[in-house]
């Protein structure tokens, strides 16, 4: 009955002290004596809890909840996943009720002033340089939002050299330094902004990766994990940069605030990322297996991963890592299977592992030789349905997807 009564109060416009007053009020009447003892330790656990979220509903009175708009700011907003996020929530009219508004946050060495009154804003610039947090965005910004989507960071195979058309290069610790500091620095950064703010119902949906769970992922027989799964000793450059990545927004899940962990897997997209430097590959028949083709591949629609963003961000149950991939996971040689049959190319050239070991390192082993299995488990728990579950679906939709 109390949880119950506690949807109504976030759901309802009647939001007044008056309201709260009356609830504690009847949490406060004696139970029945053959029970007391029991109903007095239940009751003061479900008052406790009943309140947190009372208080939490209420904060957002005096934050982005009195605003005319459902607001979401994002970061990296003009990459593969930012692009395709925007483009779905275009398609939306309203959250919540509410019209959507984006407001993209660009990097710079000073953040802007943020006027609500102007209707026509959709940008605005912060600096994850800032010494102090009320610097990094201009906590009249953090104030209105109604969730903060950080996807920025260096991207871990771009670069020069023999293979840049690929966008592939050797990891160098230079590198390797870049894209962990890019993660972590700039999460961080925005995570005591919030945990700075007043604006406790804002949520922080932060973009990690299925790397969390290691590198070690081969052959059909593999258990899949999801994100019960302890990733404190997994092994590999990914899973470290995951761990720090995710433990950087702490600020923010000890200020109270809804943090996401998004552990997401490959996105495909003929627009961007692996896909797009691989489809001219196998659209000139050149395409094959790589090293022994049993590495799991942890795949994921563009169009999915947009409608998956959506859902954690209006589910507010979600919370910590989210697994962001494909239900049914593939192998490199199904993989490599379904984007001939898409494509209706040979699949006959493999690039052996020793190759794959021999240009491109430690990146090549774990990016190229090594996978990951993971299943979904709290999206689908959730409700979240898939477009494109099987590899062959989510290849066709990358091919015809003319949007994302």
């Amino acid at each position: 009955m109390i949880f119950f009564c506690s949807a109504i109060v976030r759901t309802s416009t009647c939001r007044t002290p008056a309201f709260a007053s009356a609830f504690s009020t009847a949490l406060s009447r004696p139970p029945t004596a053959t029970t007391a003892g029991t109903v007095r330790s239940t009751r003061s656990l479900l008052r406790a809890s009943f309140l947190d979220e009372l208080t939490r509903t209420f904060s957002g009175m005096t934050t982005g909840e009195t605003s005319k708009y459902y607001t979401v700011g994002i970061t990296g907003a003009g990459g593969l996943i930012g692009t395709a996020f925007q483009n779905e929530l275009s398609q939306m009219k309203t959250i919540n009720g509410k019209p959507i508004r984006i407001v993209t946050l660009k990097r710079g060495n000073q953040a802007s002033k943020f006027d609500d009154t102007d209707d026509t804003l959709t940008s605005a610039t912060w600096n994850p340089n800032a010494a102090e947090a009320s610097s990094v965005i201009d906590p009249a910004l953090v104030e209105q939002l109604n969730a903060l989507v950080h996807l920025s960071g260096e991207n871990v195979s771009t670069g020069q050299g023999l293979l840049a058309p690929l966008g592939i290069r050797p990891w160098t610790e230079s590198k390797k330094k870049e894209i962990l500091d890019s993660r972590t620095a700039t999460t961080s950064a925005l995570a005591k902004a919030i945990a700075a703010s007043n604006n406790k119902s804002l949520d922080f949906l932060v973009a990690s990766g299925v790397g969390a769970y290691g590198k070690d992922f081969i052959g059909k027989g593999v258990t899949a994990v999801d994100e019960s799964v302890d990733i404190s000793q997994t092994d590999g450059f990914l899973a470290e940069v995951s761990r720090q990545w995710e433990a950087s927004a702490e600020p923010a899940v000890k200020a109270g605030n809804r943090v996401v962990n998004m552990r997401n897997g490959v996105v495909l997209s003929t627009k961007g990322g692996v896909l797009a430097k691989l489809y001219p590959v196998f659209f000139l028949g050149g395409g094959g297996i790589v090293g022994s083709g049993e590495q799991y591949f942890p795949y994921i629609s563009g169009r999915d991963m947009a409608k998956a963003m959506v859902h954690v961000m209006k589910t507010p149950k979600l919370k910590g890592p989210v697994n962001m991939c494909a239900p049914d996971g593939c192998t490199n040689a199904e993989f490599t299977a379904a984007m001939g049959s898409v494509l209706n190319r040979p699949t006959i050239l493999p690039l052996p592992g020793f190759a794959v070991s021999l240009l491109f390192g430690e990146m090549g082993e774990e990016l190229l030789l090594g996978g990951v299995r993971a299943t979904p488990k709290k999206l689908l728990d959730s409700g979240f349905s898939f477009s494109h579950p099987t590899i062959e679906a989510a290849v066709q939709s990358a091919i015809d997807e003319k949007d994302i």
